[in-house]
């Protein structure tokens, strides 16, 4: 039990941090137009990836709902939001229109099946009509959880292939990889994030790629450290996260080599 105690605890950290929000504060728009990726571009890519994720925590807690001999899960769980059902083979969560994550009006079936293994444990999320407000969501989640060589350490991935529509019809969808760590240093707790992911709205593809893993101390509210490309049809900027500092400051460094200092 304290092994699956501790099993939750890293995968409700790593989760909570998936979410990465970049707002530029500079007014100078001088370089986004040259490259035609603009702030609020930058802005949607990571709002639209926050949505499909909105209600993963919900997923993992249901899969991670075992009664406390920890052999079997538990056949119900009902909550004021949600309702789970559980098979040898997965689970069924109906959301009621409830109130989720501070976000109004979640509604709808996601269907989830397992497979458990030494080293490593698969459930696949697969939504159905699925309602966030008045954005609808289709499409699978895949989430992988696995130790690592070293003890307690824990890796959590998330492979996205999603079509999220809007209120106004527009269809965008979503696919790629995220992995997230956490590490368990000698005096702090390390969390670190990697993958390549995309999203393709009105003929534009949006892609995210991790060039070095994205790093923060468990204690800090950002991540300070890491790279990443961000691409619009083939046009590329570079993100610098930082030296590993505390604070929320991050550069974007264009392809003429002028940097631009974002808040985070």
């Amino acid at each position: 039990m304290k092994k699956l105690h501790q099993l939750k605890y890293s995968t409700f950290i790593l989760i909570a941090l998936f979410g990465l929000a970049l707002t530029s504060c500079s007014t100078d728009n001088t370089n986004s137009e040259a490259i035609e990726i603009s702030e609020f571009e930058v802005q949607k890519v990571l709002a639209i990836d926050d949505y499909s994720g909105i209600v993963d925590n919900a997923i993992t807690e249901a899969f991670l709902g075992k009664n406390s001999t920890g052999k079997r899960f538990s056949s119900q769980k009902d909550t004021e939001c949600y309702n789970t059902t559980y098979t040898d083979a997965g689970f069924t969560m109906i959301f009621n229109n409830c109130i989720y994550n501070e976000t109004d009006n979640v509604s709808g079936t996601i269907n989830a099946t397992y497979t458990i293994g030494e080293t490593n444990t698969t459930f696949t999320a697969t939504y159905s009509n699925f309602y966030i407000g008045t954005i609808q969501l289709n499409g699978t989640r895949t989430f992988t959880i696995s130790t690592t060589e070293n003890e307690g350490d824990i890796n959590f991935s998330v492979t996205s292939d999603m079509v999220i529509i809007l209120e106004d019809g527009e269809v965008i969808t979503e696919a790629g990889t995220k992995t997230a760590s956490i590490i368990f240093a000698e005096d702090n707790i390390v969390i670190a994030v990697t993958g390549t992911w995309a999203l393709v709205e009105n003929g534009d593809t949006y892609e995210v790629i991790v060039t070095e893993k994205l790093t923060k101390l468990i204690d800090c509210e950002y991540f300070s450290d890491g790279l990443f490309i961000l691409s619009k049809n083939g046009i590329d900027v570079v993100v610098d996260l930082g030296d590993g500092t505390c604070d929320n400051k991050a550069n974007i460094i264009y392809p003429n080599g002028v940097t631009e200092e974002v808040t985070l």
